[in-house]
């Protein structure tokens, strides 16, 4: 939950039941009880279009140098 600049500023820290397994800013899980996922590449780039740092599905690193 944290950034190099301090805490993460998701919300998905703070909910019960988040609705994704990772967060898509710092790559943490936000809910162990939703399994990880194999992605496609397809699924990843249009991640990177959404502008998030980490696939929420699977956890990989989708942009570097954040």
């Amino acid at each position: 939950m944290m950034t190099r600049e301090g805490r993460c500023p998701n919300f998905n820290h703070g909910r019960p039941n988040a609705p994704v397994r990772f967060c898509p800013m710092c790559g943490e899980v936000v809910n162990n009880k939703i399994p990880a996922k194999v992605c496609s590449e397809e699924k990843h780039a249009k991640s990177r279009r959404e502008r998030n740092t980490y696939c929420v599905d699977c956890g990989e690193q989708l942009i570097q140098g954040k």
